[in-house]
């Protein structure tokens, strides 16, 4: 990683999203007791009746299939892929090779219980009642930032009824153990209106990335959740839902964003006995001076409201989210030499509002009109020492705000009509206006090898605006059959580049413009009868003209001018399909199977003064994804199962120089599950595969000696849970 890169690091300034609020179920619908029900598309559907690819991981699914971190569920839906920055960084989320990335914002929107995420936290994944993924843009409900898709998250509701539940893990990996207890307590509270729940998580663990250096904790994570949730019904038309949630993370000797080195071969030749004391870095760990310690805190409060009329249901909603790290211990140069650390603190608000009505479901013509605000503010800075030094002795630099002001109006409608009642035509539309700020007073930042960098006073302010269409036609052949198509337009609000403040540069660096683009779709959804035999396929095209990349700024004769910085003229093209199955042959037995091709390429960016990648793939998409699973289960409760999780090859930055293999990952289950307790071994990554799971950097202190960085997942694991239920 050089200087100028992780100067952008140190200064980059994200761009808030449009958000909406929460989804609610629509009463005039009843969907049978096996169909699988969409949520995402602000009206209970029917799976084979929405005309776009959805994946949905029912409660029953996620828990067999022990996916416990929102990680996991890469493997299980074909086309996504979720890289991370490092064992407690942001994840980042690619659909249908549109890539996100640590500079650029989320290009896919996350909704847990109908509030939305850009920092997401495995614990939020506790008493999860179902998953959604929406694949392809879902602007016109969704607005901005959801351009590559939609995941739709939701937690367990209170019931009229007293229920509980306990759940106890222990696992064991390479650099030490990890213990889990959450649980579920829900049921009545006052007469027949007001019921209630509490979920709860506390882990303890060791980092499964430990520091080799001596006198350096190798880490520790800690993480307690709780959440509250109500909802009041006082009448058959009116539903009140509140929800709130604390989290609380400590992790000393843990920065969130951990980079290791890719050739462990060549790194621990080049600096095994120059510079760390000739250690040599383990699989699962690595060599470094720097004082670390990460905390993260944040606070959710949220209410919903619906009320039934006699020509349709009224929904509003209101959110607020506070959340705040402070990360100490990016170590510059990767080894045990005292050069120079930093540290990246982010404080930030969320405030996120809807008004909507949605009109009966069982006319031939519905719609669905509303109305959002959504309002951001951020508070970040980052801190440096250069040489030897503790958890005091960062030094901060001035401090970056940031503000989001949106709001937007959206309208979708479907028709069926009577000439042609196979026949389902839908169309929406959304205005949305984003009007952004930034700010930065002077100051410097010392990264060691009297290397600073200067920041200048700046006051950046601009509004963008966007109209983002869909358009969709559904075919119902038979009750088993349905194929459709679709065309929607999605997009990305621009904002403005604070790290390419610190020289005289024009407008047209410090500001980049709104990205859209244009995906097409069509597939089929098929089952059998009685439904024990499920398929369904899709093939998209997608373009994008005014693609949001890191780039340089350069004179007329290739000199850089600038640290890296976001611009807006690259553009890419991405194609390709997705098949998923499932399949109950036998009494006992499930097979789960999926496969996603995405050939995902740049058609202009231009990385450096005299480098453009024009036809290499995008960086962070693999050729193909892949999964198998079997699952068979006795009739007194033993089980047993097996998964498979394929993964192609992929660059992990623009020019391809740094590539992650393709891999293979195993895992098997085997246990015993009854009607009030159950118990499972499991073995996750069995082959204990080393995997890079995102971007990839050069070294910040040494520049080009060939050694790529990058952070890597989990090696293998294996544990024992227990399960209890009321």
């Amino acid at each position: 990683m050089s200087s100028v890169r992780l100067a952008c690091i140190l200064a980059g300034c994200a761009t808030p999203a449009v958000v909406q609020a929460q989804s609610a179920s629509d009463p005039g619908q009843t969907p049978g007791q096996n169909e699988i029900v969409v949520t995402g598309t602000r009206r209970d559907t029917r799976l084979q009746d929405t005309p776009a690819s959805v994946t949905v991981l029912t409660r029953e699914t996620l828990d067999e299939a022990r996916i416990r971190d929102i990680r996991q569920l890469d493997a299980v839906v074909p086309n996504v892929q979720f890289n991370e920055s490092g064992q407690l960084g942001s994840t980042f989320i690619s659909i249908r090779g549109i890539e996100s990335n640590p500079f650029i914002v989320n290009r896919a929107a996350v909704y847990i219980d109908g509030i939305p995420f850009r920092e997401l936290s495995n614990a939020v994944l506790n008493q999860v009642e179902s998953i959604e993924v929406l694949r392809g843009p879902q602007a016109t409900l969704y607005g901005a930032n959801s351009e590559s898709g939609l995941i739709v998250i939701n937690t367990r509701a209170p019931t009229d009824r007293t229920t509980a539940e306990l759940r106890m893990t222990g696992m064991r990996f390479g650099n030490g153990w990890n213990g889990i207890a959450d649980g579920f307590v829900g049921g009545p509270l006052a007469g027949g209106t007001l019921t209630g729940s509490v979920a709860f998580k506390v882990q303890r663990g060791d980092s499964f990335l430990r520091n080799q250096q001596p006198g350096q904790p190798g880490g520790r994570i800690e993480e307690d959740f709780v959440q509250g949730r109500l909802r009041w019904e006082p009448s058959d038309r009116l539903t009140v839902n509140m929800t709130g949630y604390i989290l609380n993370t400590r992790a000393p000797g843990v920065f969130d964003q951990e980079y290791v080195p890719l050739d462990l071969a060549l790194y621990n030749k080049t600096y095994g006995a120059a510079f760390n004391e000739g250690k040599s870095a383990a699989r699962f760990g690595y060599i470094q001076d720097a004082p670390k310690r990460t905390d993260k805190r944040e606070r959710v409060a949220g209410a919903s409201a619906s009320y039934q009329l006699g020509y349709g249901r009224i929904d509003a909603a209101l959110s607020y989210r506070h959340y705040k790290s402070d990360a100490k211990g990016l170590d510059f140069d990767f080894t045990a030499l005292p050069t120079a650390a930093g540290q990246d603190f982010k404080d930030r608000d969320f405030w996120n509002a809807e008004l909507r009505f949605t009109s009966p479901s069982d006319k031939p013509f519905t719609y669905i009109l509303g109305a959002t605000q959504y309002r951001q503010n951020d508070d970040r800075f980052q801190t440096t020492f250069v040489g030897p030094g503790t958890l005091d002795s960062y030094q901060p630099s001035p401090h970056q705000y940031a503000q989001a002001r949106d709001w937007g109006v959206f309208g979708s409608a479907e028709w069926a009509p009577h000439f042609a009642p196979k026949l389902s035509l839908g169309a929406g539309l959304r205005y949305d206006h984003a009007r952004r700020t930034a700010q930065q007073n002077a100051g410097s930042i010392d990264l060691g090898n009297g290397t600073l960098f200067t920041y200048r006073d700046a006051s950046l302010a601009g509004s963008f605006e966007a109209v983002l269409p869909r358009f969709t036609a559904r075919y119902t052949a038979s009750p088993q059959l349905t194929v459709y198509a679709s065309a929607s337009k999605g997009y990305i609000p621009g904002g403005f580049n604070l790290t390419a403040a610190q020289g005289n540069l024009p407008d047209s660096v410090l500001r980049y413009q709104s990205e859209t683009m244009w995906s097409h779709e069509g597939g089929a959804k098929w089952h059998s009868p009685d439904g024990r035999l499920r398929l369904g396929a899709a093939a998209f095209y997608i373009r994008s003209n005014n693609w949001q990349e890191i780039q340089v700024a350069t004179d007329a004769s290739g000199r850089i001018l600038s640290a890296d910085y976001i611009g807006s003229s690259a553009s890419i093209d991405s194609k390709g399909f997705e098949v998923e199955a499932s399949a109950e042959p036998l009494g006992g037995l499930t097979l789960t199977a999926n496969l996603g091709y995405a050939d995902a390429r740049y058609r202009n960016l231009q990385v450096d003064a005299t480098t453009n990648v024009r036809g290499r793939r995008v960086k962070l998409i693999p050729a193909y994804d892949g999964y198998l699973a079997a699952r068979y289960q006795l009739p007194g409760g033993l089980f047993a199962r097996a998964e498979l999780a394929l993964t192609g090859k992929q660059s992990l930055e623009s020019k391809g120089d740094a590539v992650q293999p393709a891999t293979q990952m195993v895992g098997l289950q085997l246990g015993y599950a009854g009607p009030r307790w159950s118990i499972r071994g499991f073995v996750e990554n069995l082959t204990d595969v080393r995997r890079a799971t995102g971007l990839a950097f050069r070294n910040l202190a040494f520049g080009n000696d060939g050694n790529w960085y990058a952070p890597i997942g989990r090696g293998r694991q294996g544990g024992i849970e227990v399960q209890w239920k009321l």
